[in-house]
């Protein structure tokens, strides 16, 4: 190219450049926390699988000790 690119095509190529950068860190944090994510996910199942044999007794427990009291 022999001419200099305007200011706004200058600004959409820097805007462009940003986004992409930005959008590739986002992705590379999802990678990362993906392992984790799937974790609690499969601790949190656990918890209800467990917490549906309770007693009547044991859940008056479970709801009085998430409540703080």
């Amino acid at each position: 190219m022999d001419k200099p690119r305007s200011h706004k095509v200058r600004t959409i190529l820097q805007l462009e450049g940003r986004a992409a950068a930005l959008r590739a860190r986002y992705e590379c944090t999802l990678a990362r926390i993906a392992p984790a994510r799937h974790k609690s996910e499969q601790l949190r199942q656990q918890a209800v699988a467990l917490k549906v044999t309770l007693t009547p007794h044991e859940l008056s427990q479970l709801r009085r000790a998430r409540s703080g009291v």
